[in-house]
């Protein structure tokens, strides 16, 4: 990736983990454990599934620009 890439990338992960933190329960705050707890879930309810759909809508594309592949 290249270093700008990056640096857009961790600024985009610094405002998604903003919002991911605001809605998140204070008593899910507590421990290290509590939190990765509720990250994990945030990250398989919230955003796996979007970055997946993402990735699949760019494949149908890619399909259908290329369908000898």
């Amino acid at each position: 990736m290249i270093p700008s890439d990056q640096q857009q990338l961790k600024a985009h992960l610094k405002a998604v983990a903003e919002i991911l933190y605001r809605n998140t329960a204070p008593t899910q705050l507590k421990s290290f454990e509590s939190i990765e707890k509720s990250l994990r879930q945030k990250m398989l309810e919230e955003v796996g599934p979007e970055l997946g759909s993402f990735f699949f809508q760019q494949y149908q594309g890619f399909k259908q620009e290329n369908p000898e592949k």
